[in-house]
């Protein structure tokens, strides 16, 4: 098997005659309404004999994975697998490039995708996210590729034991997707040190996901993505050492000071071969150097002003009042799933900048649902220009992807995230919010289990009451008596049960030993 990097979470794999791409992305427009684009740039592989493989494998429908611009380029008889979830968004964005056959595989059932090549896919626990990881085989080789999806312990020991114990490569993001803490109104040494935290804990789990999957080589990749556009070319600095989007090399470095020294990045064109073991550089990248961003992305962005300016035209300034627009919009989605109005139970302010717009509020408290003009009372507020309103609304831009261009700016008292709030707008649909109140409420065996921290021992139950991810896997102790879900990253305070970072039922929580004070 011959892995080799095509940009950001993509790969290229082959296997004697058969060839299939993982993710490919190459949009001359990024991705997110113009925001995102590969870094560095893999452009140079479109001149090669790219646009024919076998078979093209996506993990989830985020548009640096789900490219309709590059499979609008490729011969309509090269068929698309794709795990299959709930909504019908991953399918819908892939026609968007034209019609071609797209087979929908169960989770854990192997699919042999192209002659030799075998794919299977293992989804996130919860269905609050569709993002899947994937195993790709051949009869001697495994390729372990996490893309987005975050996965317990448990469903790495699980892949393990399923490929005989044997993993050659692991592929994983050391970058998230995120808006947050970018734009959020906080002050400078505050949003650094939610970048800090959110940095540590990405890295944290790569090393943790690592140890159990023990592969042979680890191919950090999918960070950091690059902004080109002048509006954010601020976000760059997230690159940093205290940034959220560490590149391949940060990643690299950081692994190897954990003691984790198999580690390869691959920039774009680069193969690792997993039976020789050698990597193969390809010449393109002569004289890169990941320190030499800044003057990278200058010259990036110039090179990309033109397909910026034609996106931009796209989405003029509206020409109307679009409050009648959006009432219907949220009326609608008010009456879409009491059990996330029921979750959110606060207010959100939308403040629409520029023609057309105003300060509206959308009530989701049961009892109180409805959409009124102003945002006071409101507990999140989302400001953002008019202009990208009505694509929201007609349903081209869904919100996921408009909160992942980082065109707003949210301020929210008291600063607790609201899971379903998110969940409820990306999803829309639903036959996906009823899988997520399904798995949120189905019944548990009530199980505890015991857990040490600062000379103290409390008795907490095992699923965390947010959305029953097993604490025995996901739960991690933090200074101060803190136990952190790795699931969505909900903090609680063992002494009280408190949930002090997000909206959630409060954990059951004994002290069982130890000083009370």
């Amino acid at each position: 098997m011959r892995i080799s990097s095509i940009g950001h979470a993509g790969f290229e794999i082959r296997s004697g005659s058969a060839t299939i791409l993982v993710d490919p992305w190459f949009s001359p427009e990024g991705a997110f309404l113009g925001s995102w684009f590969p870094y560095p740039n893999n452009e140079h592989l479109l001149e090669r004999d790219i646009f024919s493989p076998d078979a093209i494998v996506i993990s989830h429908e985020h548009l640096d994975h789900v490219d309709p611009w590059f499979l609008a380029r490729v011969p309509r008889n090269v068929p698309v697998f794709i795990p299959k979830y709930p909504s019908q968004a991953l399918p819908t964005k892939i026609l968007s490039g034209g019609e071609r056959r797209i087979t929908e595989v169960e989770e854990w059932v192997e699919t042999e995708v192209a002659p030799g090549l075998r794919v299977f896919f293992i989804s996130e626990e919860s269905p609050m996210n569709h993002d899947s990881a994937m195993v790709i085989r051949t009869d001697e080789k495994v390729l372990l590729n996490l893309n987005d999806a975050r996965l317990t312990p448990s469903q790495i020991r699980n892949v393990k034991a399923n490929v005989g114990g044997n993993i050659d490569a692991l592929s994983i993001q050391g970058a998230g997707a995120s808006w947050f803490p970018v734009c959020y109104d906080y002050d400078d040494a505050r949003r650094r040190e939610l970048s800090v935290a959110k940095r540590k804990a990405k890295l944290t789990y790569v090393a943790t996901v690592h140890e159990i999957a023990e592969p042979v080589m680890t191919l950090p990749f999918a960070g950091p993505p690059a902004f080109l556009d002048d509006a954010l070319r601020h976000v760059n600095v997230e690159m940093g050492p205290e940034g959220i989007f560490p590149d391949q090399e940060q990643v690299a470095e950081w692994m190897a000071q954990q003691g984790i020294a198999d580690t390869a990045v691959l920039l774009p064109g680069d193969v690792w071969d997993t039976t020789s073991g050698s990597i193969e550089r390809d010449p393109h990248w002569a004289d890169f150097r990941f320190d030499h961003r800044e003057l990278y992305i200058a010259g990036y962005a110039e090179r990309r002003k033109a397909d910026l300016a034609r996106l931009h035209a796209r989405y003029p300034t509206p020409d109307r009042d679009l409050w009648e627009e959006f009432n219907a919009y949220f009326d609608r989605v008010l009456a879409m799933s009491p059990y996330f109005n029921e979750n959110i139970d606060m207010k959100v302010g939308f403040e629409l900048k520029g023609p057309g717009g105003g300060d509206w509020s959308v009530d989701f408290r049961p009892g109180h649902e409805g959409i009124t003009r102003g945002t006071q009372g409101c507990h999140y507020v989302y400001t953002f220009e008019s202009r990208w309103l009505p694509p929201i609304l007609d349903g081209s831009i869904p919100w996921e992807d408009f909160f992942l261009s980082l065109r707003f700016t949210a301020r929210r008292d008291p600063d607790h995230y609201n899971d379903h709030l998110l969940g409820l707008l990306k999803f829309a649909w639903p036959d996906a919010l009823d899988a997520v109140e399904e798995y949120e409420t189905r019944e548990r065996d009530h199980e505890t289990i015991d857990v040490h921290v600062d000379g103290k021992t409390y008795r907490i139950q095992r699923f965390c009451p947010h959305a029953n991810q097993d604490l025995a896997e996901t739960g991690v102790l933090l200074e101060g008596g803190i136990l952190q879900c790795l699931g969505h990253h909900y903090e609680f305070d063992l002494a009280t049960g408190e949930c002090i970072n997000g909206r959630s039922r409060p954990l059951e929580s004994t002290l069982i030993e130890g000083p009370t004070s």
